[in-house]
């Protein structure tokens, strides 16, 4: 039996497998057209960002800031590029190697930051708050939290603790009131560029979908009005210890204790948020690309 060739991925990136021809062969396109449009706006010249391994989404702020910065974004490390973002889709990140080879003469963003599960994410943050969410289920009496371990699944359970025995893979946490009125809660997102920045994202969501990644409106805010300068010490030790410089993190102020909670991190951020209006997004976009301009050159 004679084996078909792999498909290719792409010409001028590598792109996910398994997609299809003509996707790849639009994608490349849309590159060859912005590395043009760049050239020009660079006065002939080419500025690129190394996206290593995975290549990002149009959704992703990285790509939204590269276009901003009049940058070409990449995922093959042959080519020229003026630094690095180390971008993998995965929880526990395994792809490194490289780039801590590349780090030796060019700046690799997050080259340490490898593991956004929500139990070590938790730990950091007792560490750092000396008050964590993570509760022993068996004990606990009172309402709690299921969710998986793993970044992003979105599913999040109230259960009433105690319970008979927890489920490999989930963590138990205390469920933080974070409601608003109306019968929504409210998220804070916060941008994080070395440091956090000098403004976040509240996200309204429906109560009855406060563990799902839905909104009914999104709404920015300055950072100093959310947080105490107490509070953003703390989040940007928080943000060193996990050895986060680029991403987002999802905080909650619970009602009960006033105390903030840092319940979930993400080193390949999407957004803005969904409902967030365009001049809200255009704000935040050139808020972070100018950020991480010149944090790239520190």
């Amino acid at each position: 039996m004679k084996l078909l060739p792999p498909k290719p991925r792409g010409l001028f990136n590598r792109y996910r497998k398994g997609m299809p021809l003509i996707e790849v062969f639009l994608k490349d396109v849309n590159y060859l057209w912005l590395w043009f449009v760049n050239f020009l706006k660079n006065g002939f010249k080419n500025k690129t960002i190394l996206v290593y391994p995975h290549y990002p989404s149009r959704g992703s702020t990285i790509y939204k800031t590269g276009k901003i910065l009049h940058y070409n974004i990449t995922n093959k490390p042959n080519k020229n590029f003026d630094f690095a973002v180390y971008w993998e889709y995965l929880t526990f990140r395994k792809e490194y190697h490289l780039l801590e080879d590349i780090s030796k003469e060019k700046r690799v963003i997050n080259l340490y930051n490898r593991d956004i599960s929500k139990q070590y994410v938790d730990q950091v943050h007792h560490n750092v708050f000396g008050h964590s969410t993570i509760i022993d289920p068996l004990k606990y009496n009172g309402k709690i939290v299921q969710k998986n371990n793993i970044n992003a699944y979105h599913d999040g359970k109230i259960l009433q603790a105690p319970i008979k025995e927890s489920k490999q893979g989930y963590i138990y946490q205390i469920l933080i009131d974070n409601s608003y009125s109306n019968g929504l809660v409210v998220d804070i997102r916060v941008p994080v560029v070395g440091e956090i920045l000098d403004f976040v994202y509240l996200k309204f969501r429906n109560i009855s979908e406060r563990f799902k990644n839905t909104t009914v409106k999104t709404t920015i805010e300055k950072a100093h009005i959310i947080f105490t300068p107490e509070e953003k010490e703390l989040l940007n030790n928080f943000c060193k210890n996990l050895k986060l410089e680029y991403g987002e993190l999802d905080v909650l102020r619970n009602k009960t204790d006033n105390k903030i909670y840092v319940v979930d991190v993400n080193n390949t951020p999407q957004g803005p948020p969904a409902n967030t209006s365009k001049q809200n997004a255009s704000f935040a976009l050139k808020k972070i690309a100018d950020a991480l301009e010149k944090y790239s050159k520190i």
